[in-house]
């Protein structure tokens, strides 16, 4: 009976370290718009990459000086 539940046992940390693995190589998201906000004369406005269209990206304005770009890591990923 011991070597039953030690040979489950085995079994699902192989199969937990397997499942680990798979997911550290999965990459985080790219969006593929950023919202440059605008910080006043002090600059420090934030930097939010996080948009999937242009419409979000202009409805998220909150300011005059702020704007919308491509996100330079989704211009160059392959």
């Amino acid at each position: 009976m011991k070597g039953l539940v030690f040979a489950g046992a085995l079994v699902a940390g192989i199969v937990g370290a397997q499942a680990a693995a798979v997911a550290q190589h999965q990459k985080a998201p790219i969006y593929r718009y950023c919202l440059q906000e605008y910080g006043g004369w002090r600059g420090g406005g934030q930097l939010l990459c996080r948009f999937n269209t242009l419409a979000q990206c202009n409805a998220s304005k909150t300011g005059m000086g702020d704007y919308c770009f491509v996100n330079p890591q989704y211009g160059y990923r392959r």
